[in-house]
């Protein structure tokens, strides 16, 4: 009887060549959409910058994408979000508390 892995083997086809990689099951989707968003700045800085080398297109491709997962990055600051919450909240619980008549 076959053992079951949460490893999978894929290919991958990035530019011009084929990559064969094991990956976990569950993060399959996200290596398949990471090939097609490298593809698809690949052929956008190709079509613009034609006779252009692999190397410098795969550069560029690798600088653009790290510029966006920092700028991702940097909008995830969920602090003010949490800061408006925590008001919130002491503003219901200041409502909702029963009033001692004294």
């Amino acid at each position: 009887m076959a053992e079951y892995s949460d490893k999978l083997g894929i290919h991958l086809l990035i530019g011009n060549e084929t990559h064969q990689i094991t990956v976990p099951r569950d993060k399959e989707r996200y290596f398949r959409e990471a090939a097609d968003l490298i593809n698809e700045r690949y052929n956008k800085y190709r079509q613009h910058y034609q006779n252009q080398t692999p190397a410098k297109y795969n550069a560029v491709v690798m600088l653009d994408i790290a510029v966006r997962y920092l700028q991702a990055l940097e909008s995830k600051d969920t602090q003010p979000i949490m800061d408006s919450i925590a008001e919130l909240q002491s503003e219901i619980e200041e409502v909702l508390e029963p009033k001692n008549p004294q």
